[in-house]
């Protein structure tokens, strides 16, 4: 069987006035404005999606925006509702936002032990708001005015108009899906894990006609493939049983197969990469209208085609490049495309040299399998002072610093690559950062290769970080005596990562220079490649 479906990716649906749907999610709803882009079936015409900060898969709602559309009218064979999750304590917050907002609002009953809201947008879709004890954390959008703790966590759920019920469930039962509630004409079914938006109501309802298709309506509901292997599989299993499936279509932030399911409502099956980082970065997502390859020798005249816009949200604020000199520096790039890696490496390089010389040490590593990821230092320093220098000395530049190797890091934990596939290799400063990244934020990775480098900080500092890397491959190399790194710190910070559950081998060079041997270099493959 392939990989389990995890949930739902997104939910696209129909709008008629853009502006008023991009105001009615960003100003009222606090989504991020995820992706300006245009409809591939359709190129005259928007494509908006919105999410959380980052555009997380189980997150985004898309919408076609036809400015001549008419009403939709609910039927069977539609989604009817869209529903949002939020933790329990938030239901209060955004009952009373919703009311502020002029948007009438219904609290109802508890369904399945949970409070619901259900309201519309302007267009007239159903919306529902829902208080789930086991929702995710927040990546709340930096562009919204709703606090962090009250923000729309990504989807709950859909709920499924139908007219009938065994041929869907049988649908919902060969991709995961088990009946888990019943409430009188409602069934509730729902795949393994806590995913977002991995709860599917069927809400049985005969009586009804067919809907119509307009603004307002659900146009398709999209579930998660974990990679392109994962979605020929499920298209595979899916077709044995006589449904129609479409052949993978190119999507750009994700890849498609489509079909519809017995009672009418159209079924999509998405990747989670490439993900929407793929052509502009998470900073500044949704600022520019991006265009597919094949679409772009056309801009300048759907520019003029299509109608302006205007973000009214509140923007991001802009980076200090003196409290952050690293925020804006580039990310340089070797190796294979992240959405098509498994592995990812990110590379720091030392005091006084560059991304490119760090990439350098990459070249006798590749592999199509293997994404190289470097940051660029600020200066060509990571901070200004020794690494054994008290830590205030080299404030901001280290947070910054930090902050830059998590951002990139991001980078790849969007692309799908799994964070126990991602390790953290450099030399000098570099090797300091890596070292210390790991140690302020304990989990499994892929690897440390921390060459000729340890954990920062003065000579009396308590090195002790709590936390557990649970086995990750940990390589301490360096010379000794080196000028910079003494083989007292290395030592150290090699005991202190076997205290905390690391895997950890340390490999001492006498009167080696401040330098890489080539023999480091191999230690360093054989680590990242183990893990193809």
């Amino acid at each position: 069987m392939p990989k389990p479906i995890a949930g739902l990716h997104h939910v696209t649906a129909i709008a008629s006035d853009p502006q008023r749907n991009l105001d009615f999610y960003t100003q009222v709803m606090g989504l991020r404005f995820v992706k300006r882009t245009v409809n591939f079936d359709d190129p005259g015409t928007y494509h908006f999606y919105f999410g959380d900060d980052a555009g997380s898969p189980g997150t985004i709602l898309t919408f076609f925006s036809w400015p001549r559309a008419t009403r939709g009218s609910l039927g069977v064979g539609e989604t009817s509702a869209t529903a949002f999750s939020v933790p329990p304590a938030s239901v209060n917050f955004w009952e009373k936002r919703l009311a502020e907002a002029g948007i009438p609002v219904e609290r109802t009953n508890a369904r399945f032990g949970e409070e619901v809201l259900s309201f519309a947008d302007p267009d007239g879709m159903r919306l529902e708001i829902i208080g789930h004890a086991d929702t995710v954390q927040a990546k709340a959008p930096r562009t919204s005015d709703v606090a962090a703790e009250h923000a729309v966590r990504g989807f709950f759920g859909v709920t499924l108009c139908e007219g009938g019920f065994e041929r869907t469930v049988a649908v919902l039962a060969t991709m995961g899906f088990r009946k888990i509630g019943e409430e009188g004409n409602r069934f509730r079914f729902a795949a393994e894990g806590s995913a977002l938006g991995n709860h599917i109501d069927v809400l049985v309802q005969p009586q009804l006609t067919h809907g119509r298709m307009g603004a307002g309506s659900v146009h398709h509901i999209a579930f998660r493939a974990a990679d392109d292997a994962s979605q020929l599989e499920w298209r595979a299993v899916l077709a044995a049983t006589s449904l129609d499936v479409t052949p993978v279509l190119d999507r750009t932030y994700f890849h498609s197969i489509y079909f519809r399911e017995p009672g009418g409502v159209l079924f999509e099956i998405a990747t989670d990469p490439p993900g929407f980082a793929l052509d502009e970065p998470i900073e500044s997502l949704g600022e520019a209208l991006k265009l597919p390859p094949w679409l772009e020798n056309q801009r300048s005249r759907l520019e003029l085609r299509l109608p302006p816009i205007r973000l009214h949200h509140r923007q991001p604020e802009k980076r200090d490049p003196v409290m952050d000199p690293h925020g804006d520096q580039p990310v340089r790039t070797m190796g294979a495309a992240l959405h098509q890696a498994t592995v990812a490496v990110i590379m720091l390089h030392g005091r006084g040299a560059s991304a490119e010389d760090i990439l350098g040490l990459a070249e006798a590593m590749t592999n199509e399998r293997i994404a190289y990821l470097a940051p660029e230092a600020a200066g060509n320093r990571w901070y200004p002072y020794s690494f054994m220098a008290p830590i205030a000395e080299n404030e901001p530049w280290l947070s910054s610093a930090l902050a830059k190797v998590a951002a990139t890091m991001e980078l790849a934990l969007q692309a799908g690559i799994a964070r126990d596939h991602i390790v953290l290799c450099g030399f000098s400063q570099g090797a300091c950062m890596a070292t210390e990244f790991i140690a302020r934020n304990p989990a499994r990775y892929g690897a440390l290769v921390a060459l000729t480098g340890g954990l920062i900080g003065p000579p009396d500092m308590d090195l002790h970080h709590p936390g557990n890397l649970a086995g990750t491959p940990a390589l301490f190399s360096s010379g000794d005596p080196d000028p910079h790194v003494p083989w007292s710190r290395v030592l150290e910070s090699a005991e202190q990562f076997s205290s905390m559950g690391a895997d950890v081998r340390t490999q001492r060079y006498p009167g080696r220079a401040h330098t890489v041997l080539p023999q480091e270099v191999k230690a360093a493959r054989d680590l990242i490649f183990a893990l193809l």
